[in-house]
C-alpha cells in the first residue's frame, strides 16, 4: 500500500491518496504519519482518495481498526471525512467504515467521485439559514 498526504492550498482541507492493497497495519501506519505531519494534524476537513486501491478487510478488522483510531487519535487531523471509492467493494467496505464511525464523532460519507465529495465537504460545517434565524445570528457568530 502505498500513499501521500498533503494540503489543498485553496481549502485548506486534507487530502490523502492511497493505493495498492490496504491492510490494517498499512491503515494505521498511514493515520500515524497523518497525525504526527504538522500540517494534516490541524485540518478539520479531509478526502481520501480511495480510486486506485483494493482490500480484502473484513468487518472485524474495521471495528479494530475504529477502536484503535479512537485510543490513538487524541484530537490531530479530520473529524469530518470523505471517503472517494468507484470501485464496487471498496465502496461497500468504505460504507462499513462509516457506518461504525458515529460513535466516536467523526462524520464520515462515501462518494463515486471526487465531485461528489467536494460538494459534500463544502457543506459540512455551514449553519443553515433557517438554524440562523431561530438563533438569531448567534450561531453564525460561533
Amino acid at each position: 500500500m502505498k500513499f501521500t498526504i498533503a494540503i489543498e492550498p485553496d481549502t485548506g482541507w486534507g487530502n490523502v491518496t492511497v493505493s495498492g492493497d490496504i491492510q490494517a497495519d498499512g491503515l494505521r501506519e498511514l493515520m500515524t504519519a497523518a497525525w504526527n505531519d504538522s500540517d494534516y494534524c490541524n485540518v478539520d476537513k479531509t478526502k481520501f482518495n480511495l480510486l486506485n486501491a483494493k482490500t480484502s478487510l473484513y468487518l472485524t478488522d474495521l471495528m479494530e481498526l475504529t477502536q484503535w483510531m479512537s485510543e490513538n487519535k487524541r484530537g490531530r487531523g479530520a473529524k469530518t471525512i470523505a471517503i472517494i471509492a468507484s470501485n464496487d467493494l471498496m465502496f461497500g467496505v468504505s460504507r462499513m467504515f462509516h457506518a461504525l464511525q458515529g460513535e466516536y464523532g467523526y462524520t464520515v460519507n462515501v462518494f463515486r467521485t471526487e465531485n461528489e465529495a467536494n460538494a459534500w465537504l463544502s457543506q459540512q460545517g455551514r449553519v443553515s439559514l433557517f438554524q440562523e434565524m431561530k438563533t438569531g445570528g448567534a450561531l453564525a457568530a460561533q
